[in-house]
């Protein structure tokens, strides 16, 4: 599906989307703040596969990030919108449908794929103690004391972007398939 037909897709979509806003460190992953918006200007869009013991979804994600600003839009495979999220650095605001799951919440959609993809030396920034990330090749391992909290695989690594990668939760037991579809720079 063309990036613009997805983009276009998204405004009509989303305002009908109930809004709200919430603190950064808010959500299912209360103890992890979202790291900062990171350049260059840049849109990806991506088929995450989202797996729990007892059942699984499939969605697109569209990011549109530079230094100031990330922004990402979830959509169903038929094109529904599911949820908008909008962060500047301090504050964050979403719109969530509905048919979101309530244990897929945007917020944590945007911390994993910001595990998978920002620089580590950006997450270790706003990593609280006593969390810590461990850097491998093809791999990350997300602490929080010594327990495990995530691992991220890079089936697909890429040094801008990579390509597939797997993440999965330990804590909350979930597994995302991630696959970048297009990567695209914008201008600044």
């Amino acid at each position: 599906m063309p990036v613009k037909l997805i983009t276009a897709i998204l405004i009509a979509i989303l305002p009908a989307c109930a809004s709200f806003t919430l603190a950064p460190e808010t959500g299912i992953r209360d103890t992890l703040p979202l790291a900062h918006p990171s350049g260059p200007s840049r849109r990806i869009v991506q088929r995450i596969n989202a797996q729990w013991q007892d059942r699984g979804e499939n969605f697109l994600c569209v990011l549109e990030l530079d230094r100031h600003h990330l922004a990402v839009a979830g959509l169903s495979l038929e094109g529904v919108g599911l949820f908008n999220l909008s962060y500047d650095g301090d504050n964050i605001t979403m719109t969530k449908s509905p048919l979101l799951p309530d244990n897929l919440p945007p917020d944590a959609v945007v911390k994993d794929l910001q595990l998978v993809y920002w620089p580590l030396s950006e997450l270790q920034k706003t990593l609280p103690k006593p969390w810590r990330i461990v850097a491998l090749k093809n791999r990350r391992l997300l602490y929080n004391r010594n327990n495990i909290d995530s691992d991220v695989d890079y089936v697909q690594p890429d040094p801008v972007w990579a390509k597939a990668a797997v993440l999965t939760n330990h804590r909350f037991r979930y597994r995302l398939e991630i696959n970048t579809v297009s990567y695209e720079t914008l201008p600044e």
